[in-house]
């Protein structure tokens, strides 16, 4: 017989789902503004749909972003240029306060827009926006977002009844914002470490009467050991006392699912330390989504039972699940319509010319010409600007790698301009990231130990194996320095000096060889100046040698606009073709990179590389061998 009194003396349960994004990155619309091109991969206006359909269903819910959502696509970049029709706001913006987010974090894209206009653009929310380790020090920063904030909802728990919780959120982001970004935010910000400042805000939100606790932390997950100021500090962040659930970033990867080996995190529980965790991709591949249950006790609310998601917005995403793909929200289309149309009208205007095709199929194979142009922009750009400089006697370099190279964003990740007019998104698919140019005063040593990091990219070669693969995919592509201006090799017998993190892992190691200034060694003692962009000389992809001190130029100028007149001046696709560098042969040796499918057509662009088709991959790739023998 049951218990006619058990209704009476059991505790209240509320359900609640937590829906996050996170690196959106500008990836609002079924439109690619890179190739001028409908995409309907992954876009925020699929995730409108998901979060229509779970609110429709789903009594309680929360939506939180966890940072980068303006910066990423020329649709947001563009709201930085002069051209912006009057009246029309931020389209990351228009399209968060059209889904309704509760609260959002900054990432550190967020300050690569200078920050009186950050301020103009985040005063359009109509939501909290939190950061609780990035300070505003400036009258321009001071009270543009609150340090951390609490959400009072009203929620129905499963009996019917209606309970009024007190939802504590807080958000951190890597540090190395403040270096990255410095010619923007110096005199703006001040920062935290993101555990201490996580630690903080926790105590304060208890302390104001927060039931439960979510952090936004645009930060992802290593496995080094902790340490003050880390970029990726996931891990000790889970395990901040206080702390209920827990939103991550940063990396563009997805958890639930592959992270590195940690005994804190439980892929099957979906948690870390034992806090329920999702970690969301990036380009709104995923939903983030994280349900608990909510159990009211004489002493508060409690976290007591919870499942951990992260929902694919494309196949692409899926990796070959079942899985049903959203379609596109209507009316998220409709409300940026505006955007869209003056984003369109901006990219396709004509910019100049090119006489050969530009792209980066083989972006981190010897002699890529899109490293090579952008480098070679660089180079003349530096090169003017020093000219009746004191460094006016000094060599100048120029540093680059690949911005679109496949790898993590998918077969399609690959810049691809014909021959012929050039339009603005041209330009933008040359040079992903909206950086700034810089410039370092190095010497011949450093800039060896530069490329050290750059060749530790490539996975070490034995002699006498075939088809062994060329990269380690813990490298970002992007951190894959070719310098124009010297020749060099790089001999992979030789183990890589540096971990990805920067950490010295072979000191002996010497992968870089015949290292040459217009045909005579580099000196180690000599004085160069080395072009670079504004993230790089912030320390970003941790390369050697780099602070504050040796930067000379930090300018406010956009690589894409030195792109723009470089390509106008005559001739500008035909300067310097000498060979910048080559593997060292390898007897016996052959490697497999995986590049497009596309690539098949253009092996003929480059003959140097002698490349074989060897078939398909699972994931969408095409894998050539490269035979090092010769």
């Amino acid at each position: 017989m049951p218990d006619i009194h058990s209704a009476s003396i059991r505790p209240a349960r509320v359900s609640l789902s937590i829906l996050a994004t996170t690196d959106v990155h500008a990836h609002l619309l079924p439109f690619d503004y890179f190739t001028n091109k409908p995409d309907n991969s992954s876009n925020l206006s699929k995730l409108a749909t998901l979060i229509k359909e779970i609110r429709a269903t789903t009594q309680n819910t929360l939506l939180l972003d966890n940072g980068d959502f303006l910066q990423g696509t020329p649709i947001t970049d563009l709201y930085e240029t002069d051209t912006v029709p009057r009246g029309l706001e931020n389209p990351a913006v228009t399209a968060m306060n059209h889904l309704q987010y509760d609260a959002a974090a900054l990432g550190n894209h967020e300050f690569n827009l200078p920050i009186p206009l950050l301020g103009s653009v985040l005063s359009q929310a109509s939501f909290p926006i939190i950061c609780s380790n990035i300070h505003g020090i400036s009258s321009e920063a001071k009270g543009v977002w609150e340090n951390c904030t609490i959400l009072e909802r009203s929620m129905v728990d499963q009996l019917g009844n209606t309970h009024r919780i007190k939802i504590g959120l807080f958000g951190v982001m890597p540090p190395q914002v403040l270096l990255w970004d410095r010619s923007r935010v110096e005199g703006h910000l001040a920062s935290d470490d993101i555990v201490i400042a996580a630690t903080k805000a926790v105590s304060q939100l208890r302390k104001d009467g927060a039931d439960i606790v979510i952090g936004l932390g645009h930060t992802g997950v290593s496995n080094a050991a902790p340490s003050p100021n880390m970029e990726h500090a996931g891990i000790p962040l889970a395990a901040v006392e206080g702390l209920d659930a827990l939103v991550l970033g940063h990396s563009h990867l997805v958890f639930p699912g592959p992270q590195p080996e940690h005994p804190a995190i439980d892929q099957t529980a979906g948690t870390i330390h034992g806090t329920p965790t999702v970690m969301p991709g990036s380009a709104a591949s995923h939903l983030g989504r994280i349900d608990v249950t909510l159990e009211r006790s004489d002493i508060g609310w409690a976290l007591v039972e919870h499942t951990t998601t992260a929902i694919p917005a494309s196949r692409r995403a899926c990796k070959g699940t079942p899985h049903l793909v959203p379609e596109t929200d209507p009316d998220f289309l409709s409300i940026l319509t505006p955007a869209h149309e003056w984003a369109l009208s901006e990219i396709r205007k004509h910019v100049g010319t090119l006489r050969a095709p530009l792209h980066s199929y083989f972006g981190l194979l010897p002699e890529d010409p899109t490293v090579r142009f952008v480098a070679q922009a660089q180079l003349d750009f530096v090169s003017r600007h020093f000219e009746n400089s004191d460094y006016a006697h000094l060599p100048v370099l120029s540093a680059t790698a690949p911005q679109k190279c496949g790898a993590r964003g998918g077969p399609t990740h690959y810049t691809d301009i014909p021959a012929g007019q050039v339009a603005m998104y041209h330009i933008s698919d040359l040079q992903f990231f909206p950086n700034d140019i810089s410039a370092l005063l190095m010497t011949g040593a450093e800039i060896a130990d530069w490329l050290e990091m750059s060749a530790s990219q490539y996975c070490q070669i034995a002699p006498n194996q075939a088809d062994q693969p060329l990269r380690n995919d813990h490298f970002a592509g992007y951190n894959c320095d070719t310098i124009l201006g010297l020749t060099y090799q790089i001999d992979l017998t030789q183990p890589a000096r540096y971990a990805p993190s920067g950490e010295v892992i072979a000191p002996e190691a010497q992968r870089i060889k015949g290292l040459s200034w217009r045909g005579e060694p580099l000196s180690a003692t000599q004085s160069v100046i080395l072009a670079v962009n504004n993230y790089r000389s912030g320390g970003g992809g941790y390369f050697p040698h780099v602070s504050p001190e040796k930067v000379i130029l930090e300018s406010k100028t956009k690589i894409r606009d030195i792109l723009i007149d470089f390509l106008r001046q005559t001739d500008s696709d035909a300067k310097d073709t000498l060979p910048i560098w080559s593997f060292v042969p390898i007897a016996g040796a052959s490697v497999t990179i995986d590049t497009s499918p596309k690539a098949v057509t253009l092996l003929h662009t480059a003959p140097h590389l002698r490349l074989e088709e060897l078939g398909p991959t699972q994931d969408g790739f095409t894998r050539f061998r490269l035979d090092l023998s010769n």
